[in-house]
């Protein structure tokens, strides 16, 4: 009787001790993925300046000017929410001074503001560029008194073989994949100036001048990214 009056007061005790939670802890949850924030905030001026000044012939001459700021590329990577925003000034420029002959010159002003290179986002993109962006390249021939061509005067110089290219680009975005809670806002509220230059007094010949303005680019990744 004793043995089973024991028996029936342990089993009561474990069915309480169950019922109050006093028993072995339940597994615990899944950690969940870390979710990766980023927010990058561009305030402020970038000046990248080239400047020859003062040549009489003037040869085989390379300029690149090139400011850059909050930039994101992380091709393999899958982010959650992506902040970028951008206030201040971008200036790239590049100039030549001469006075008799040039040739062979080439010149790169480059501004780049909010780009994201990700393989996707799951939550949300915002970029914001109120920034001013001038990427400006000028050759410029200021005259000399020379006896060129057997006959003396101003303005006796030449232009020969000049590639100039001028971009700007701001809020871009390049994806591998798209998600479909995937929200995008991009919002660019101010101007952008890409401008070419070449001004001579005599024979200008072989000129190449490219200038660009991005703002809001959406795409996908390529293969060389």
């Amino acid at each position: 009787m004793k043995t089973i009056l024991a028996a029936s007061v342990i089993a009561l005790m474990a069915s309480s001790a169950m019922a109050r939670g006093w028993g072995p802890p339940p597994p615990p949850p899944p950690v969940p993925a870390p979710e990766i924030n980023m927010n990058q905030v561009f305030q402020g001026i970038q000046a990248a300046l080239n400047k020859v000044e003062g040549g009489e012939d003037v040869n085989d001459v390379t300029q690149t000017a090139l400011n850059a700021a909050n930039l994101i590329n992380l091709p393999d990577e899958e982010l959650d929410v992506v902040a970028q925003t951008a206030a201040g000034v971008q200036l790239a420029a590049n100039y030549v001074n001469f006075s008799e002959d040039l040739s062979e010159v080439t010149q790169s002003a480059t501004n780049v503001l909010n780009s994201l290179t990700v393989e996707s986002v799951t939550g949300s993109i915002t970029q914001t560029t109120t920034a001013g962006q001038a990427a400006l390249n000028a050759v410029e021939g200021v005259g000399s008194y020379s006896w060129k061509h057997g006959k003396g005067g101003y303005g006796s110089d030449d232009i020969y073989d000049v590639t100039q290219t001028a971009l700007n680009a701001a809020n871009l975005v390049s994806l591998g994949s798209v998600s479909e809670d995937l929200n995008i806002v991009q919002t660019f509220t101010t101007g952008q100036l890409a401008a070419n230059y070449v001004g001579a007094l005599d024979n200008v010949s072989k000129i190449t001048q490219s200038a660009t303005n991005v703002a809001n680019s959406i795409g996908a990744i390529t293969a060389s990214e």
